[in-house]
């Protein structure tokens, strides 16, 4: 098996990204995420609380006694029955939520007064900076070596 490749403590390179994803790539699920337990200070898991983030948080709360807590982007837009899954996952797990809503906004009422109504149809470049990209540049976050991958309904992109 090669070597375990580990991230020097600046921004890596691109050749050492290739070598880290070539690497990653042989592992199992639980072997990447206790790759990145070892290997990652500071980290967070982003979830919207779907089949996939739920397995992961089951998967890190396996792996270790002190799994990374969880950011939550609430867009105003969840079902019902997300929220009730987030406050279930945070009494089962006793994980932190940080969850960051749209700012000056505490309902999607407040987010239309402010923005009009759905803005994701009209423009959605500005809606996914809204709900997601400009709270993570503008929290606690913020000024934390980080990357976190934006997920919007055309794709995804990455802010470091």
């Amino acid at each position: 098996m090669p070597t375990t490749p580990t991230l020097p403590p600046t921004v890596a390179s691109n050749d050492d990204l290739v070598s880290l994803n070539v690497y990653l790539s042989t592992l199992e699920p639980q072997q990447i995420l206790q790759w990145a337990i070892d290997n990652l200070p500071n980290l967070f898991q982003t979830t919207a609380f779907g089949l996939t983030g739920l397995v992961a948080i089951d998967m890190l709360s396996k792996l270790t006694d002190n799994p990374p807590p969880l950011i939550f982007l609430d867009t105003l837009y969840h079902f019902p029955e997300t929220l009730d899954l987030v406050q279930n996952v945070r009494n089962r797990y006793d994980l932190p939520i940080h969850v960051y809503k749209p700012f000056f906004c505490e309902s999607s009422a407040d987010f239309e007064g402010m923005h009009g109504t759905k803005l994701w149809e009209s423009d959605e470049d500005s809606y996914d900076y809204l709900v997601k990209a400009r709270l993570i540049l503008s929290t606690d976050l913020a000024g934390k070596l980080l990357t976190v991958p934006v997920l919007g309904r055309a794709g995804s992109t990455c802010i470091r």
